[in-house]
């Protein structure tokens, strides 16, 4: 799960403002609009608007396709590439996009179980904060999720305000934090800079595996 980042300046500002927040005294998540969510519903998603913006903002060459190098910055879209690459040709067409997304807004579900299950050097890492942020492309409807792992490493994030354990359908980045006595236990490519992404689809079988290493 590594990528190299080519950010936007609006990308930095993005995350420079996660960093201000993020890792003094663990994680600091700010989940505006959060409070008491419905998650029986789906959020509300243009597949056609989605598909814009998530060109606009990946496609480097400006050809209309987010290809492999393309989607080295976007991790959550490149893991669902495989089983939405509908022609095979290793990219994403504006109509494969706008496909894939419509499919989250046919499934009419509200929100999608998740397990995942976090490792450090091949260790289960317990107590640490896995956020899941939904890709700016999705609009404002899709929220974040989170939760911190128990003794086997294993967490089931929520949506804030919600008394279920459960992800909106969609495509993240993820990041995990841990901090012990003051000190970062974690390298940034897991959180401030993550390089690690997740698609929520209609089906999850499975934990999702989460293998960090110390360095």
């Amino acid at each position: 799960m590594t990528c190299s980042f080519q950010h936007s300046s609006a990308l930095k500002s993005r995350y420079g403002r996660f960093a201000q927040r993020f890792l003094v005294g663990g994680l600091l998540l700010v989940i505006a609009g959060c409070s008491n969510p419905d998650v029986s519903k789906p959020p509300s998603i243009s597949p056609r608007e989605a598909a814009s913006q998530a060109l606009a903002e990946y496609d480097a060459n400006k050809d209309g396709f987010l290809d492999a190098g393309e989607l080295e910055r976007c991790p959550g879209l490149k893991n669902a590439l495989k089983r939405n690459d509908t022609n095979k040709d290793g990219r994403f067409s504006r109509e494969e996009l706008e496909e894939y997304f419509a499919g989250y807004v046919k499934s009419g579900i509200g929100s999608q179980t998740v397990v995942c299950k976090v490792t450090l050097d091949d260790q289960p890492l317990s107590g640490a904060t896995v956020v899941l942020e939904p890709e700016t492309f999705l609009g404002d409807s899709v929220k974040p999720a989170q939760g911190v792992t128990d003794a086997k490493g294993e967490v089931r994030p929520r949506i804030e305000g919600s008394d279920l354990p459960g992800c909106h359908l969609g495509v993240y980045r993820v990041r995990i934090a841990k901090t012990e006595g003051g000190k970062d236990l974690l390298p940034p490519q897991y959180n401030t800079k993550t390089e690690l992404g997740l698609e929520v689809g209609p089906v999850m079988r499975g934990k999702i595996p989460f293998s960090l290493r110390s360095s």
